[in-house]
């Protein structure tokens, strides 16, 4: 009899579980999106990031998805916020991006390359350029720069 106890426990407890992990957020391709540590220097997340040079971290939070970009230090470089089709960029590391998003757009340096940083569930996040110059891009299907 104990053991039908402790199997019965077993169960309820995975029961319990289960509905937790299938609410859990994602970036739509599977990788979960932290609850906390945005605009940390080392946030405990998952690295999103497509190119080595860079590492994105997203979070999500009463809806709302957070996508922040550090360099290979740690240094914050830019922080995405994003709630169904609308991005803005938070105010966030030592010195501010510029960023092009898709209801304002930024003109992007002549002749710069192009390095895609991440790719998620309706939008891309591009760098055009190096160092000052550059330009982070959000970029949504339809709307290329």
């Amino acid at each position: 009899m104990p053991f039908l106890r402790i199997g019965s426990a077993v169960a309820s407890v995975i029961l319990a579980v289960v509905p937790a992990l299938a609410l859990a957020q994602s970036d739509g391709h599977g990788a979960p999106l932290a609850r906390s540590g945005l605009g940390q220097t080392h946030p405990v997340a998952v690295n999103l990031s497509l190119d080595p040079e860079w590492r994105v971290y997203g979070f999500q939070r009463d809806g709302i998805s957070y996508f922040q970009v550090n360099d290979l230090v740690g240094r914050v470089q830019l922080i995405i916020g994003r709630a169904d089709d609308a991005f803005w960029t938070l105010p966030a590391g030592e010195s501010p991006a510029r960023v092009s998003l898709p209801l304002q757009r930024v003109q992007t340096p002549a002749n710069a390359a192009r390095s895609e940083v991440y790719r998620g569930a309706g939008f891309t996040l591009v760098r055009y350029g190096h160092g000052a110059d550059a330009v982070w891009s959000v970029e949504v299907a339809d709307q290329q720069p």
